[in-house]
C-alpha cells in the first residue's frame, strides 16, 4: 500500500512539474542551457500605442555577442490563445524583413530573433522553447 501511495504521489509531482508555467527566469536558463551566450537581460515596457498585440504577461530582450547589442525578444503568456496574435503578427512582418520567429510547442512562448542572428544560432535558441 506504501509503494502505491509514493507511486501515486510520484505521478502526481511529475504531471503537476509539466505544466509549470513559463518565467522569464526559467525561459533565460533554457536560452543559454544551448550554449548560445545570452547577456543584457532586459525587461521591456508595454507600449500601449505600438501595433504589436499586447496580451502577453512578460516581455523581455536580451543581446547575443554574435550580433550585440542585438540579439532578441521574448514574450511569455497565460495562455497559447494569447500567445497566438503575437505568433501572427510577426508572420505578416516576414516580407518586411527576414528576422527568426518561433512559438514553443505548448504555445505559452514566442520568441523574436534580430535577422542578422546566423541560422544555426537561431535553430538553437529555438531548441530551448520545447519545454514551454
Amino acid at each position: 500500500m506504501k509503494k502505491l501511495l509514493a507511486l501515486t504521489l510520484s505521478v502526481f509531482a511529475l504531471v503537476a512539474c509539466g505544466d509549470e508555467k513559463p518565467t522569464q527566469e526559467t525561459v533565460v536558463a533554457e536560452l543559454k542551457s544551448t550554449g548560445v551566450e545570452i547577456n543584457d537581460v532586459r525587461t521591456l515596457e508595454r507600449d500601449t500605442k505600438s501595433p504589436l498585440p499586447n496580451s502577453y504577461a512578460v516581455r523581455f530582450a536580451f543581446s547575443t555577442p554574435e550580433i550585440a547589442p542585438k540579439g532578441g525578444q521574448v514574450f511569455i503568456c497565460d495562455e497559447k490563445k494569447l500567445c497566438d496574435p503575437l505568433y501572427v503578427y510577426f508572420d505578416a512582418l516576414k516580407a518586411f524583413g527576414g528576422s527568426y520567429y518561433y512559438q514553443s510547442p505548448k504555445g505559452l512562448v514566442v520568441l523574436q530573433l534580430n535577422e542578422k542572428m546566423t541560422p544555426e544560432t537561431a535553430k538553437k535558441l529555438e531548441k530551448a522553447l520545447a519545454k514551454f
